[in-house]
């Protein structure tokens, strides 16, 4: 065993011995196949050594926390001793864990004969196994060594803050960083029984995966739970990304708890809503349970509304690593924020890893054991029906339900992985999301860039702005798309929410002077306060474009005016030519011709030139002074609606 603040004992002389893995042989034990126990037999397999278990499924003689019950491992220590006695050159190496106060345990390794020297003087049943080695319990001094220097052996307990994982060539080992040495065997002893351990590339292959089935009937039934618990933004977007899953939903059941239903194609699906006032972890109880019960449920895969799923092969991806729990690696847009811990404190909170950093920004990739996952996990059913069976995982103490569902897996000695092998999506941020408009989404630009672009932003705008859907119906004038569907009916369905139209006079308070010359029936941005996501829209999209097609014209995106206007043939049906106080505008088309209105477009004088079918979510983008004199010609049916920007007056 290995630790740095143990005693020292009486400089015994230590053997080194030149053995291959044939004179090795290599002893634990477990009372049961634990998956901690399953790891230490791969990585012992690894190296081609031979593992004996002493003890499977016989009962624990005391609590494996303290050292009652140590007398059990010695018992079967020596029974297994017996065996080999007539090996001389048989090196053992036993392992178990290291128990406070200066006796030896955790690891030790020597030849079979100097383990037949080991007679305890009194009756071991009730003492500890660390006491039974300890010099004053032993009958004769024995060739014992004890490697301090963690040369072999490396306790965590007390050593965390000393032992690194050092990465190299696509293997890890364990580096102790007070001795500088590389230990062979890590013991994670005592409450480091819930810290995290690699089963990164270089392991990868030890855990056999079975290949998913070809046919989508033959995929295993998984049972998807979805939790919204507090207002969250972009709600649609979260559950178009659940249908998107590569997975056939004839195999998928869904449980939901709030106030959203998104189900018809699935097997089945159940809804707790906010009238049935069920807590958060009691919702997440029932929804464990639903697996745990129905013997036909594979897999039970959780999902706050929070997370945007990204990947569509993510379920199918988790699947086939084999776990009894993993999650996908999830993190905030531009933060190190994720929904896993690296490391845990001594009483159970968060503590920083050395690599954490690393795995968020997958400068290390693989899959990674870890103390705490939350957001988004895939639980086995097997395992909720066995280790897992407890029907309370969402209760412990007075732990919010995540870090009380880590506790209880932990407790049952179930190992939880993340993997950040893909790039599966990432984590909204709800610290501001506003819910006093009638939209919320648009306000989340900042907040949830990624999302607010998904949402709102025309899928061919990249296209656009790599020059292939770019068209110039008049000289100077550019038309490409900008906005989707969803973006032009939520601005429009936003401003007739307010409904402060003005009169379209050239009085106007609104604006410096309060005179307009050629006015128009309008909503400003800033009367629903919405001109600093407007003008982020406008760096962030218009800008980009403006410096491709303007060459040599980089604008600052600035604005005096930008503003929803309405056309009405009864109201205002058109506008009378006019220059615009601006470098260039912005005019994007926010509804349909021939469906919602008759008639429009815009006609540029000069040029002779007309638009006379603006598409919805395209804008006109052209020069606003001297050269374009243009008017708006006349809505003769319905109404149309346009966003326009005067853009660096």
């Amino acid at each position: 065993m290995g630790h740095r603040d143990t005693p020292p004992h009486p400089p015994f002389p230590f053997t080194t011995l030149s053995l291959s893995p044939d004179n090795l042989l290599v002893l634990t034990v477990a009372t049961k196949e634990s998956e901690g126990f399953r790891r230490f037999k791969r990585s012992a397999q690894f190296f081609n050594y031979k593992i004996q278990a002493l003890g499977l499924g016989e009962d624990w003689d005391g609590d494996k926390e303290t050292s009652a019950g140590g007398g059990l491992k010695v018992r079967l220590l020596k029974k297994a001793l017996e065996k080999h006695a007539d090996k001389e050159n048989l090196v053992i190496l036993f392992t178990d864990r290291w128990v406070p106060g200066g006796f030896l345990g955790g690891a030790l390794s020597g030849k079979i004969e100097e383990y037949s020297r080991m007679r305890p003087s009194q009756d071991i049943r009730d003492k500890g196994w660390s006491l039974y080695l300890s010099p004053s319990f032993l009958q004769e001094r024995i060739n014992i060594t004890l490697d301090h220097r963690c040369r072999i052996f490396q306790n965590l307990v007390g050593a965390l803050d000393e032992v690194v994982l050092k990465f190299e060539m696509g293997h890890v080992r364990a580096r102790n960083l007070a001795y500088d040495t590389l230990p062979v065997l890590i013991h994670g002893n005592g409450p480091t029984k819930v810290g995290r351990a690699p089963s990164h590339r270089g392991c990868q292959g030890l855990t056999p995966v079975p290949p998913l089935p070809l046919q989508d009937e033959a995929l295993p039934v998984v049972l998807v739970s979805v939790f919204i618990e507090q207002p969250t933004p972009f709600l649609s977007l979260f559950f178009q990304r659940l249908l998107r899953l590569h997975y056939p939903r004839k195999q998928l059941r869904l449980f939901i708890h709030n106030h959203v239903k998104h189900g018809g194609e699935y097997k089945s699906v159940k809804l707790v809503g906010p009238e049935v006032r069920v807590a958060n972890a009691d919702a997440r109880n029932m929804g464990a349970d639903l697996c745990r019960q129905d013997r036909g449920c594979t897999y039970y895969f959780s999902v706050d509304a929070d997370v945007a799923l990204t990947e569509p092969k993510t379920l199918r991806l988790l699947i086939e690593q084999n776990k009894n729990v993993i999650a996908p690696l999830m993190t905030r847009h531009g933060r190190l924020w994720s929904n896993f811990w690296g490391a845990m404190s001594a009483d159970g909170y968060y503590a920083r890893s050395e690599d954490y950093v690393d795995i968020v920004q997958r400068r290390r990739v693989g899959v990674w054991n870890v103390p705490y996952i939350s957001n988004i996990y895939l639980i086995k059913g097997s395992a909720l029906r066995a280790e897992l069976q407890q029907t309370d995982l969402f209760h412990h103490s007075k732990l919010d339900a995540d870090m009380a569902f880590c506790a209880n897996i932990r407790q049952q000695d179930v190992f939880m992985f993340l993997t950040n092998r893909h790039t599966f999506g990432h984590l909204l941020s709800l610290d501001s999301y506003q819910t006093t408009h009638l939209h919320n989404d648009l306000w989340e630009v900042f907040s949830n860039p990624e999302d607010w672009k998904e949402k709102y932003i025309h899928e061919n705008y990249t296209r656009a702005l790599a020059g292939k859907l770019v068209e110039m119906p008049c000289p100077d004038v550019y038309w490409f798309p900008i906005f989707t569907e969803t973006a032009c009916d939520e601005l429009v369905e936003e401003m007739e929410h307010y409904g402060q139209w003005s009169l379209g006079d050239n009085k106007d308070n609104r604006i410096q002077g309060g005179y307009e010359n050629v006015p128009t029936i309008d909503i400003h941005m800033n009367q629903i306060s919405f001109e600093r996501e407007w003008h982020k829209f406008l760096v962030e999209y218009i800008a980009p474009m403006t410096e491709k097609l303007y060459p040599g014209y980089y604008t600052r995106a600035q604005f005096d005016l930008a503003f929803v206007v309405r056309y009405k043939p009864d109201e205002q049906p058109s506008l009378m030519p006019h220059h615009d106080a601006s470098t260039f505008t912005v005019n994007i088309a926010l509804n349909r011709v021939g469906v919602d209105y008759e008639g429009g477009g815009c006609r540029f004088l000069r040029y002779n030139c007309s638009i006379r079918a603006p598409r919805k979510g395209w804008t006109l983008m052209h020069p606003g002074r001297l050269t374009h004199y243009h008017e708006g010609l006349p809505t003769t049916k319905g109404t149309r609606y346009i966003a326009v920007s005067f853009v660096d007056p």
